[in-house]
């Protein structure tokens, strides 16, 4: 199982975009997704998110529901500017069964069709705290199936 989630909602004062902080409803919202999806979550053995703040934050929320001992790793081949094709790698290097990727638009909007159809022609249009998540043994184009929530 792989879920994809895009990071919580962030505010716009800070430094630069890295830094990034999650709103206070954007904490809440990820404590409704946690609830919402304990069941897919407790199954997590790793966790993996791009270096920016709102995504490390959210990551780390995201833990607590995850497996007990799950891991978690730094990968900015998951930030926003990053390409498809380096995800994939990332995705190849972090697998595991169970595997959750938090990270941003407009990359995670193109991994999704990329996993599913093999293209990324009609992006995935996932808000903040929004996932997906999906049946895959292995990550590769078209190689995926979505599960329903």
């Amino acid at each position: 199982m792989l879920i994809l989630m895009r990071h919580g909602e962030a505010g716009w004062d800070a430094p630069s975009d890295s830094e990034r902080v999650l709103t206070e409803s954007g904490v809440v919202y990820i404590g409704e997704q946690m609830a919402r999806y304990e069941k897919n979550l407790a199954r997590v053995d790793k966790v993996v998110c791009s270096s920016y703040f709102r995504a490390r934050q959210t990551a780390a929320l995201l833990l607590k529901a995850c497996k007990p001992g799950a891991d978690l790793v730094i990968d900015d081949r998951w930030s926003p500017e990053a390409s498809v094709n380096d995800a994939m790698l990332a995705l190849e290097e972090h697998w595991v069964e169970n595997l959750l990727v938090v990270t941003h638009q407009p990359l995670i909007g193109y991994a999704v069709p990329f996993l599913i159809e093999g293209d990324i022609r009609s992006p995935e249009p996932l808000l903040p705290g929004q996932l997906v998540v999906l049946d895959i043994l292995w990550p590769g184009r078209a190689s995926a199936i979505r599960l329903p929530l």
